[in-house]
C-alpha cells in the first residue's frame, strides 16, 4: 500500500524533472541562438542592412561602386581602411562620389562617423567639385569665358562677383575649416585640394591669385578658421592637358567646329576633383589624332596649339558653353580661336536655339512662360534658387516649358531656353512645383527615392542645338539621341516603344516649338 500510494508522487516528480530538463535545454539553445546573433558582425550604419534584401547583380554593382569610391577617397588621403569603412557606409546611403557628399545631410556623415579632418577634406572636396559645376572664369575685355549651367550661356559672367580679379582660370572660394586653424594659406589650400602642392599655391599666391577676406596675401600668410579664401587656379605643370582617349560621340564636326552628345558624368573641362577624364582631354586626343593625320603636319603642344583658348586660363581649350555634370547631349567647342570667339558672342547675344528634354514630377501645365530671376540661395551658396527682388545677384532668367506627356504622375517635358543661368532649367521647374526626376539639389527627396534604380542621376537632356556657322553664317542645326535611362521614362509617358521615342520626340517638340523656331534670329 506504501508502494502504490507514492507512485503518483513519483510520477508528479518526473513529471516536473522532465519539463525543468526541457525548459533547460530551450535555455540553453535560447541563449546560444543569441551569442550567435552577437558574434555576428553588425552593419557599419542602419542603411547597410538593406543589402540583405539586394539581387545578385544589385549587391556586386554595390560593391564595384564601394570599390571605386574608396578609391576616391583615398586619394583625398583617407587612411585606406577608413576609407573603406566610410565608402560602404556612404554606398549603402545611394551616395556614389566624394563629390555627391555636398548635398546630403549632415546627419549622412554621423551615421557614417565621418569626423574631423576627414570630415573637412571631404566637405570641401565635394563644395569646390559643385563649384566646378556654377564658378564661371574671370573674364577679360578681349574674350569672355564660359558660364556653367543648363543653358551654358557665355556672356553673363562678367556681373558675377567672383569674376574680379586677374589671371583667368577657375575661380574658387572656401571657408577655413577649424582643424587649420594658424596653418600657412598655401599649406590651407594644399590640405583641402590634394593632390595640387604647396608650391603651386604658393606660385598663385606670389602672383595675386589668393584672396583672404577679400584681400591679397603672401603664401606664408597665417589663415583663422571661418576666414574666405578665394583663388584663381591656372594650369601649370600640376594642370597639365594631356590628350586622353575617351569615348566621344561626334553628332557634327567641320575644320572650325565639333558637335558632341555629352554623356552623363563626364565633365567638361578640368576643376578640383576632375583633373583628368573630361571632355577637354578626349577632345584634344581627337584633335591630336586629326593633326597627326595630317601630311605634313608639324607636332602640336597639347595645350597651346589644338585648340584655342581665347580665355587665357589653359584649362579650358576650345570650350564655348558647358553642361553640367550629369545632363547629356549636344554641346559644341570651337577648333579654332576665331570660331571660338564668335560661338562665344553668340552665346552671349542669345542667338543659340537650345531645347531641352527632361523627366519632372507631376503634371505641369501645357505651356508655362517661366520668367523668374535666378541668384545665389541666400544660405547655400552652393545652391541657385529664385530671387523675386531680394537680391542684387539675381539674374533674369527665361524658360518656356511645353508638356509633351504625362501620365499624370510624372510628365515629359520641352524646355526652350531663352537665357542660360546655372542650373536654370532645374531651378525653375522645383520652383514651379514639378522638379526635375533623380535631382539630387533641386529634386523630390520621395521620388528620387521611389525612382532610385532606374533615375540615378536628374532626367535632363540637351536635345537640339541652331546656331549660326562662325565662319560661313551657314545654319548649323545638332540632335542629340536621348540616352536609354531618358528614353525609358520617355517612352513610356508618350506610349511608344523606346526604339521610336527619338522619332517621336522629334515630332512632338516641333509641333509645339514649330512657331517659335520660325521666329529665331540667329544673327
Amino acid at each position: 500500500k506504501e508502494r502504490e500510494s507514492a507512485r503518483p508522487a513519483r510520477r508528479v516528480v518526473r513529471s516536473s524533472f522532465l519539463m525543468l530538463l526541457a525548459a533547460t535545454l530551450a535555455a540553453t539553445l535560447a541563449v546560444a541562438g543569441g551569442s550567435r546573433s552577437v558574434r555576428a558582425p553588425a552593419p557599419r550604419c542602419a542603411a547597410a542592412a538593406a543589402s540583405e534584401t539586394l539581387s545578385r547583380h544589385e549587391l556586386r554593382e554595390r560593391r564595384r561602386r564601394t570599390r571605386l569610391l574608396a578609391a576616391e577617397l583615398s586619394a583625398l588621403d583617407v587612411q585606406g581602411s577608413v576609407a573603406v569603412e566610410y565608402a560602404e557606409c556612404l554606398t549603402a546611403k545611394g551616395i556614389h562620389s566624394a563629390a555627391d557628399i555636398c548635398g546630403v545631410d549632415q546627419g549622412v556623415l554621423e551615421a557614417c562617423s565621418i569626423h574631423g579632418l576627414d570630415r573637412q577634406r571631404l566637405l570641401a572636396f565635394s563644395r569646390l567639385a559643385a563649384l566646378e559645376q556654377t564658378a564661371p572664369a574671370p573674364t577679360s575685355a578681349s574674350a569672355s569665358s564660359p558660364a556653367d549651367g543648363d543653358a551654358g550661356s557665355v556672356g553673363d559672367a562678367g556681373s558675377d562677383p567672383r569674376c574680379e580679379g586677374e589671371g583667368g582660370g577657375d575661380t574658387l572660394e572656401l571657408l577655413v575649416p577649424d582643424s587649420l586653424d594658424g596653418s600657412r594659406v598655401d599649406a590651407a589650400l594644399a590640405a583641402l585640394l590634394p593632390p595640387l602642392s604647396r608650391s603651386y599655391f604658393g606660385g598663385l599666391a606670389a602672383d595675386g591669385h589668393v584672396l583672404v577676406g577679400g584681400g591679397r596675401v603672401k603664401k606664408a600668410a597665417r589663415v583663422r578658421a571661418g576666414d574666405s579664401l578665394k583663388v584663381w587656379l591656372r594650369a601649370e605643370r600640376e594642370l597639365s592637358l594631356v590628350p586622353e582617349p575617351l569615348p566621344l560621340e561626334v553628332l557634327l564636326e567641320d575644320e572650325h567646329v565639333v558637335v558632341l552628345n555629352k554623356q552623363a558624368g563626364l565633365v567638361v573641362h578640368p576643376a578640383p576633383g576632375h583633373w583628368s577624364g573630361t571632355l577637354v582631354h578626349g577632345l584634344l586626343h581627337r584633335m591630336l589624332l586629326q593633326r597627326t593625320a595630317t601630311p605634313g603636319s608639324a607636332p602640336a603642344s597639347p595645350s597651346s596649339d589644338l585648340l584655342p583658348d581665347v580665355s587665357g586660363s589653359g584649362l579650358r581649350p576650345g570650350v564655348v558653353h558647358r553642361l553640367d555634370r550629369f545632363t547629356t547631349g549636344a554641346i559644341v567647342a570651337a577648333k579654332t580661336a576665331r570660331a571660338q570667339r564668335q560661338l562665344m558672342a553668340a552665346f552671349a547675344a542669345r542667338r543659340v536655339w537650345k531645347v531641352y528634354l527632361a523627366v519632372c514630377v507631376g503634371e505641369p501645365h501645357s505651356r508655362a512662360v517661366i520668367d523668374a530671376p535666378i541668384g545665389r540661395h541666400t544660405t547655400d551658396r552652393l545652391r541657385m534658387a529664385v530671387r523675386r527682388g531680394d537680391g542684387a545677384d539675381a539674374r533674369e532668367a527665361l524658360s518656356v516649358v511645353h508638356r509633351i506627356a504625362t501620365d499624370g504622375r510624372l510628365s515629359l517635358v520641352a524646355v526652350l531656353l531663352r537665357t542660360g543661368r546655372t542650373h536654370q532649367i532645374r531651378v525653375h521647374l522645383a520652383d514651379a512645383g514639378h522638379p526635375v526626376l533623380g535631382d539630387p539639389l533641386y529634386g523630390d527627396a520621395n521620388w528620387n527615392r521611389l525612382e532610385a534604380r532606374t533615375a540615378r542621376r536628374p532626367l535632363l537632356h540637351a536635345r537640339e542645338l541652331r546656331l549660326a556657322h562662325p565662319h560661313s553664317g551657314e545654319l548649323l542645326h545638332a540632335v542629340a539621341p536621348a540616352p536609354d535611362d531618358l528614353a525609358a521614362y520617355g517612352a513610356r509617358l508618350a506610349g511608344v516603344s523606346p526604339d521610336r521615342f527619338d522619332a517621336w520626340a522629334r515630332e512632338a517638340t516641333d509641333a509645339v516649338l514649330a512657331e517659335a523656331r520660325d521666329s529665331f534670329e540667329y544673327c
